[in-house]
């Protein structure tokens, strides 16, 4: 889920709850309102190409009195080598930039992706085991790419939007074959994913819309199959807001509610669990051996992680943050980390947000 998305959720639900979330939204208007800059950094996802080094993805910026859309920003990227993160330079088009998602498959192989507000472009970043470089892509005209998830090192795909002047809005699908980044409409039939999990070499099960309605692909052996999408709690095919994989037999689509509603996926059919009641989710990530995760904040405003225990959601213990913050993203190399936001005081002067890595058992 992008950091806009995220946003735009927890907005709802302070509006729901009747709180004030100040740590992602309106943090700074009041007295601090155009007085200074804070630095409104974050990070929104994170990935480990072995169990020796781990790389996490977001943003550098300066809001001026708390205003985030005027606010000149770079991408920001960290990276992990035996529990140590320290941040990496990365190329950038332009100085209103972000990453948005991080996948690696290979260990010198990782691609990040996301937005250009400078140039209108998506950005597409690509390390080899030496320096971060912008890799060429097609023109997109008020594009941003949100996720990539690869399947093997020549089979990697990036989804994202496109926004007009008029307003009109549309899908991105990006596909990289092993030589050059190409704009794809459609796989399987004419499904249009918006939500990818490759959870292992060869395999990867999309989410999306075909014909109108809700629908599903599974790409194996080089070639993608129409398969049964998710179920929501009415009993009808819908796409879900949280999606991932840990295997082709083992995945989970979640439903936001008062209860949230977990398809689990076996391979041929889904099967709906009512879950217990819930804060604030907005991530879920899957990691291979380290089982699924629910990621997002508490009532409290202290970030959230929940663990899939096969019929329910378990509560994961966070390190508390001084004052406030969010999970957005996961994974595990030697240990599991996960990744967000956190914010400061309502003095003068403290920051807006601040990269936030938490270390999970």
């Amino acid at each position: 889920m992008s950091r806009r998305q995220l946003i735009g959720l927890v907005a709802v639900v302070a509006a729901l709850l009747i709180v004030g979330i100040d740590v992602l939204a309106v943090h700074h208007f009041d007295k601090n309102a155009a007085t200074k800059t804070y630095p409104d950094n974050y990070l929104n996802a994170v990935a480990c190409p072995s169990a020796a080094q781990c790389w996490a993805v977001g943003q550098t910026a300066e809001a001026p009195g708390g205003n985030t859309l005027s606010e000149p920003r770079r991408p920001l990227l960290k990276h992990e080598t035996a529990g140590r993160w320290r941040t990496v330079a990365v190329a950038a088009p332009g100085p209103r930039d972000a990453l948005e998602a991080v996948a690696c498959p290979g260990v010198t192989d990782c691609w990040a992706v996301g937005g250009s507000a400078t140039s209108g472009q998506p950005i597409i970043e690509h390390w080899t085991g030496g320096a971060w470089e912008l890799a060429p892509s097609p023109a997109v005209r008020g594009g941003q790419l949100d996720a990539v998830s690869c399947a093997s090192p020549d089979a990697c795909w990036a989804t994202g939007g496109t926004q007009a002047r008029s307003g009109v809005t549309g899908d991105l699908l990006e596909h990289w074959n092993g030589s050059a980044w190409a704009i794809v409409t459609s796989v399987a039939g004419g499904l249009q994913p918006q939500q990818f999990s490759c959870p292992e070499r060869g395999y990867c099960l999309a989410l999306g819309v075909r014909n109108g309605a809700a629908g599903a692909a599974a790409f194996s052996a080089g070639r993608w199959t129409a398969v049964a999408p998710p179920m929501s709690s009415a009993g009808t095919a819908a796409l879900p807001s949280l999606f991932g994989c840990t295997e082709p037999a083992m995945c989970l689509a979640a439903y936001n509610g008062t209860k949230l509603v977990t398809d689990v996926w076996n391979g041929r059919t889904w099967t709906p669990v009512s879950s217990a009641a819930l804060t604030h989710p907005v991530g879920l990530t899957c990691s291979g051996g380290k089982g699924c995760w629910l990621l997002g904040m508490t009532r409290k405003h202290q970030p959230l992680a929940l663990r899939w225990q096969g019929t329910d959601w378990v509560a994961v213990t966070v390190p508390a943050v001084r004052h406030s913050g969010y999970l957005s993203g996961l994974a595990c190399g030697s240990s599991c980390w996960a990744v967000g936001g956190e914010g400061g005081s309502r003095r003068n002067g403290d920051p807006y947000t601040r990269p936030l890595i938490a270390p999970l058992a």
